[in-house]
């Protein structure tokens, strides 16, 4: 069971917490996306389990909810340790992105970071697949609903923002 810090429509945090999913009408969860780009400028996506409740079996990012007291850079450094095993650094993140959701506010992180696929552990119950994929291949992936609700609600935006970058 995983415990979260509850915000309100603001993004203020509202010194409550409850279960992942559980938020009362107008409370907010934090969530985190990370979108790792190596030099050639591909993104490391993954496919999550076959067993995941949402998006089964689907092409996402590295993403988790932030756990309580953490910030949203602390909680996507904890998301790409255990989901993939990789360490990020603080200095090669950068927000790109944050907007409200239904029941969370999202932020979207853009880590700048060469990885070789050798050394990814994958957690099992979260990742079976990870692969380095150009914007194009993306995009197809995308038009062939391959890729995760989660991504594709705002993957145009996303490169409209890394453009100007």
């Amino acid at each position: 069971m995983e415990i979260v810090d509850v915000y309100n429509k603001r993004r203020e945090k509202t010194n409550r917490t409850c279960e992942r999913g559980k938020q009362k009408e107008g409370e907010y969860g934090l969530s985190v996306h990370i979108w790792i780009m190596n030099k050639e400028g591909k993104f490391l996506v993954q496919k999550r389990s076959k067993n995941k409740k949402i998006f089964p079996d689907m092409w996402s990012l590295t993403a988790g909810a932030v756990d309580t007291g953490e910030t949203s850079e602390e909680g996507a450094i904890r998301e790409a340790k255990e989901e993939i095993g990789v360490d990020i650094n603080k200095d090669d993140m950068e927000l790109i992105l944050s907007f409200k959701r239904t029941h969370n506010f999202l932020d979207v992180w853009l880590v700048r970071k060469d990885i070789d696929l050798k050394d990814i552990i994958m957690q099992e119950e979260e990742v079976q697949e990870v692969k380095w994929v150009t914007k194009e291949e993306l995009e197809e992936m995308i038009k062939n609903d391959e890729v995760a609700g989660t991504v594709t609600l705002y993957y145009k935006m996303f490169f409209t923002i890394l453009e100007i970058f």
